[in-house]
């Protein structure tokens, strides 16, 4: 099951309470602040067959099959390597997914993510079933970068804002997840992750203090005309450029 976080309470006790559902949401917000999971938790919800106190069960058969990959009534639609773009192919596919008839006689639940990963076709493939989805179907999409959408795309989803989360609620959840760092560390690879508890971990994982320190480093022996530019640029080599950028 998806982790809860808990600056999400009050939006999920706002989503999961509903006793009708629209057929498609739009759930958009910073990066990193735990958007999928949100959108997991809802579809595990949407899917149990026998969901208590506004949550999935855990235990019943459609519960089971979604903890396995295996539920025949889910569909989750991705791009197919990292950082790349939603394919139409891979939209026309579930298209057919959506006018087929639900095989445990539930909803069906569609995870779309991120949304603005889908190009001008994909996303012109995807609009009829946002606008008339077969059956008894509920779309979940997720996006980063709402402004990257189709406005067509956006007027047929219900549109729900994910807040970023306060500093406070951040970083009391960072010194759970990163015990064993000191406070003001914390905070400022809460900084660098402009203010996402998520992407902080990962940012953590991947060594951007370490990274961080090595450009600042660098430039002040730039500035010192203790290093050429070429010579930085080599020392360089191991950053991430998008990391380097930022």
């Amino acid at each position: 099951m998806a982790e809860a976080y808990p600056w999400q309470d009050g939006l999920w006790q706002q989503l999961a309470g509903r006793t009708q559902y629209a057929h498609a949401y739009l759930l958009h917000g910073p990066q990193g602040i735990g958007k999928r999971a949100l959108a997991e938790r809802l579809m595990a919800l949407l899917l149990c067959q026998r969901p208590a106190d506004g949550h999935a069960c855990g235990g019943c058969k459609s519960c089971m099959l979604l903890a396995a990959g295996s539920h025949p009534d889910n569909f989750v639609l991705e791009p197919e390597e990292a950082d790349k773009g939603i394919k139409v192919d891979q939209v026309r596919e579930l298209v057919g997914f959506v006018v087929q008839t639900a095989q445990l006689g539930g909803r069906k639940v569609v995870l779309i993510e991120p949304v603005e990963a889908m190009n001008i076709n994909a996303a012109n493939a995807l609009l009829k079933s946002l606008e008339e989805p077969s059956g008894n179907t509920v779309l979940l999409l997720v996006s980063h970068q709402p402004s990257r959408l189709l406005a067509t795309v956006k007027s047929r989803c219900v549109q729900q804002a994910c807040p970023l989360p306060t500093q406070k609620a951040s970083l009391a959840w960072l010194a759970q997840a990163l015990p064993d760092m000191p406070d003001q560390p914390r905070a400022e690879l809460l900084t660098l992750a402009a203010g996402s508890p998520l992407a902080a971990v990962r940012l953590h994982t991947a060594g951007i203090i370490e990274q961080r320190a090595l450009v600042v480093e660098g430039v002040k022996k730039l500035l010192k005309g203790q290093q050429t530019p070429t010579q930085l640029a080599e020392a360089w080599n191991s950053v991430p450029l998008l990391l380097l950028f930022d």
